[in-house]
């Protein structure tokens, strides 16, 4: 079987479309019954070859992949709005354009979206500073292993911070049916609520890598 990604062919001046199929992931333990999640990546490189092992790596890893490849700022910014990726790798290093500028640019029009640096140049102090401004994290081309876990865990993050919105949100509700006099129905729910409240910051804390 063929085990190449299916690539679009792109036209003049449009970014290169990835779609990597399920049965393309080499299977290992534990994937047969449960098929790994789905991620949308865009990436922002102008390599090609480091674009596909980044890809590859991730479907290795079990990850549905759909990645749009993009080497240039203003298709950066399109397919920001465009593809609604969940997750952003960029290059640090690309003619006329830095991952720093990706970075700005996205923290200014999807703050919510985990952006990872994937460099071959990068060293610690300007990694520190990308951290310092909101990148979610940063991987060495010389060590790309690590690039399936720091997606895994940023995406893990995202959806995280989603449940834990939506029950505060409910818990809202809750608190809103007791102000009303609605006494026993807002007892129950906030009970409910505080309990899977409880669950994911207890989930979260159990995450989190030892210091």
């Amino acid at each position: 079987m063929n085990s190449e990604p299916q690539r679009a062919q792109p036209e003049t001046g449009q970014p290169e479309k990835i779609t990597v199929p399920v049965q393309a992931t080499a299977v290992t333990a534990g994937q047969a019954d449960a098929p790994g999640p789905h991620a949308r990546i865009l990436i922002l490189e102008d390599e090609a070859w480091d674009a596909a092992l980044a890809q590859r790596l991730l479907v290795g890893a079990g990850l549905q992949l759909t990645a749009v490849v993009v080497d240039t700022k203003a298709l950066f910014i399109e397919q920001l709005a465009d593809f609604r990726p969940d997750v952003i790798l960029s290059d640090y290093h690309l003619p006329g354009f830095t991952g720093q500028e990706a970075l700005k640019i996205a923290q200014e029009l999807k703050p919510d979206i985990p952006f990872i640096i994937w460099s071959g140049v990068l060293g610690d102090e300007a990694a520190v500073e990308l951290i310092k401004q909101g990148a979610t994290d940063y991987v060495l081309k010389d060590r790309p292993a690590r690039l399936p876990t720091v997606i895994l865990r940023a995406l893990a993050e995202v959806e995280r911070r989603a449940r834990l919105a939506q029950l505060e949100y409910q818990l809202q509700q809750a608190q809103r049916l007791a102000s009303l006099g609605q006494l026993v129905a807002a007892e129950d729910a906030m009970t409910h609520v505080r309990r899977l409240l409880s669950t994911a910051r207890g989930e979260a804390t159990a995450t989190e890598p030892a210091s």
